[in-house]
């Protein structure tokens, strides 16, 4: 069980940045880089990259600071043409926007892993190290097309004098973009997909209200409970952050999908995670993210449209096969008025 400081800890670090937490959480799975990389990027990198094999690599010098606009993932594989002793670095990083930025931020952390690799290799076998290639991938689930491989630093520099533009740095990225796919057709294992689909709701508006298709790719994962609430836990923490989310809508697609099991996750779940909004990604005392106890945005306490909303939910949940009990106690709606819901 989570302690009170945890908690805390966690939510705290959720309302700083829950775009790059999200992202960092999941693409350090390497079953779910893997798929990026075999179903998602260009067929060449499958072709000739044993994307299956992925270890990965830590990165030294990347400080605290730092740490809060990059995301410090990378992996090592092989080529497959076994004959080649070079492996093939690929450092990645999300973007929900266009920025001149990544070039930064992706560029920073290929130079210090590859620091880092040549720092821990053997001296007294420099002359037979082989640092690995650089790939810079960028998974990207912006509304914007981009389809942009090349980046360059003076986007940085928006003064520089033209004579001096062609000796500032500048490199090629592999860009991943998920707005070439579409919903009901996404490749890969199901907590892939889970993750792919949460970038792409996240940017078209549409989490909140499609939160159990999202739920059902992590169900379809046949994952033990612990892992697999910790799954929901993030996944739902960044649709609030980046939509917003009731707990009723919540709880609504949770128990959709997860039915009976569900409900015992939910009881099992530590009381203060869901009364302080860990859940939920919101502010200690904090009603759903309104400020001050006023009920979901309506001013001063009025409580205009909550009871709508639950009747709405409450005749959802009770066209899905949920008994009145457990309808009651998601909604707060007396069971009578629920039996009379059509």
């Amino acid at each position: 069980m989570m302690s009170e400081d945890d908690i805390t800890k966690q939510r705290e670090q959720w309302l700083r940045s829950p775009h790059d937490i999200f992202g960092r959480k999941f693409l350090q799975y390497e079953v779910i880089a893997s798929d990026l990389l075999r179903y998602y990027a260009d067929p060449v990198i499958a072709k000739t990259i044993d994307v299956d094999d992925l270890q990965p690599v830590p990165t030294h010098g990347i400080s605290k600071a730092l740490k809060e606009v990059i995301m410090d993932v990378s992996y090592l594989a092989r080529l497959r043409d076994t004959t080649a002793r070079s492996k093939v670095l690929f450092v990645l990083e999300h973007k929900s926007r266009l920025s001149p930025m990544v070039a930064l931020q992706v560029g920073t952390q290929a130079f210090l892993t590859l620091y880092s690799s040549w720092s821990d290799a053997n001296y007294s076998e420099a002359k037979t190290f082989e640092l690995p290639m650089p790939i810079m991938v960028v998974l990207y689930h912006g509304t914007e097309d981009w389809e942009q491989k090349e980046i360059w630093f003076h986007d940085l520099f928006p003064n520089i004098p033209p004579a001096l533009r062609d000796l500032i740095p500048r490199f090629k990225v592999l860009v991943i973009n998920l707005r070439r796919f579409q919903y009901g057709k996404l490749p890969g294992r199901p907590v892939t997909r889970a993750f792919v689909e949460s970038l792409m709701r996240a940017t078209d508006k549409t989490f909140a209200v499609e939160l159990g298709s999202v739920f059902r790719h992590v169900y379809d994962a046949g994952l033990e409970k612990t892992q697999t609430w910790d799954y929901i836990q993030t996944i739902t923490g960044y649709c609030d952050k980046s939509v917003g989310l009731t707990r009723a809508r919540f709880e609504q697609a949770f128990l959709k999908i997860f039915a009976k099991e569900g409900i015992e996750m939910l009881e099992t779940i530590p009381e203060g995670m869901l009364r302080e909004g860990f859940v939920l990604g919101r502010d200690e005392g904090f009603a759903l993210g309104v400020d001050k106890g006023i009920a979901l945005g309506v001013d001063k306490g009025f409580a205009l449209g909550v009871d709508k909303e639950k009747i709405e939910i409450a005749r959802n949940m009770k066209s899905e096969g949920f008994g009145a009990d457990v309808i009651s106690r998601m909604t707060g709606l007396p069971s009578d008025e629920i039996g009379r819901l059509g």
